[in-house]
């Protein structure tokens, strides 16, 4: 069966069209185009449209949500409760906010929260772990957050576990820490030297004592050269390469820290198995 959908919108007022159809003059004319054609390899239920215009979700007789884009490109596949009949998204996704849709039987309702992948650009970003690696996890991280600090144990016991996976370190101080945006550029600062895995567990070792002062003392500490690490925590690049990081980071949908992504996908339960389990998906998915 060829669902064929209109992906571009209509060049006439779509609801003040329709109420005020009657009323229009003989002459009146409605412009249309043919959008994407899909063909879903199942009986189809029913059909809704993304509140955004860039999705289409077919729900099926074999019980799955299949998602498409705006091409019309399958995407993906999401199982619903036996007896689904009825279909309808109720939510616009945005980034870190996850699409939801209401999948409707005789019986029941059941709500699902659908979340896409974003691309996140780590250039220049600090990591462990292969550099090739077909799993990679994404941390953006403010120095001055107890909870991020919670985070490098947990990083280091499943690259332990994980030989294929990347840990990739971006730079998402909060404005609420006074301290957190010059200790990101004391750990970019380090960064330029080699350092920076060293400057990050120092940082966070001494996250309550946190000052300019005892900055310098562990640049000092790890052996850092102080000329080129003052002139380099004052640059106007790693000023912008930090601004661009915060921005990766708003572009994603994190609004507070730790944010974790794996493959892109956003992490909603950082315990270890939780996250053990996105890592296995990943891995399968890129095979």
């Amino acid at each position: 069966m060829t669902i064929a959908i209109s992906i571009k919108r209509l060049s006439l007022l779509g609801c003040a069209l329709i109420l005020l159809l009657s009323a229009l003059p003989a002459q009146a004319r409605l412009a249309w185009e043919e959008g994407a054609s899909i063909e879903p390899s199942a009986e189809v239920l029913d059909v809704a449209y993304s509140l955004d215009g860039g999705r289409i979700y077919v729900l099926t007789a074999q019980q799955e949500v299949l998602v498409y884009d705006a091409k019309g490109e399958l995407t993906g596949k999401v199982p619903v409760a036996a007896g689904s009949k009825r279909l309808s998204a109720v939510g616009l996704q945005s980034a870190g906010i996850p699409e939801k849709l209401l999948v409707a039987g005789e019986q029941e309702i059941q709500e699902l929260k659908i979340r896409f992948a974003v691309a996140i650009d780590t250039d220049h970003a600090p990591f462990l772990g292969p550099e090739d690696a077909p799993v990679v996890l994404v941390e953006f991280s403010d120095f001055q957050c107890p909870y991020c600090a919670r985070v490098k144990p947990l990083a280091e016991q499943l690259l332990l576990n994980n030989d294929d996976l990347k840990v990739v370190f971006k730079h998402f101080p909060l404005s609420s820490h006074e301290q957190a945006r010059p200790a990101a550029l004391a750990a970019m600062a380090a960064q330029e030297q080699g350092k920076f895995w060293e400057m990050h567990d120092r940082i966070f070792a001494a996250q309550r004592e946190l000052s300019p002062q005892k900055l310098r003392a562990i640049a000092r500490d790890i052996g850092l050269d102080m000329e080129r690490f003052e002139q380099d925590i004052n640059s106007r690049e790693l000023a912008q390469r930090l601004e661009q990081d915060i921005a990766a980071g708003k572009e994603a949908g994190v609004r507070g820290t730790p944010a974790l992504f794996i493959n892109g996908l956003p992490v909603t339960r950082r315990d270890r198995q939780s996250i053990q389990q996105m890592i296995d998906q990943a891995r399968e998915e890129q095979q």
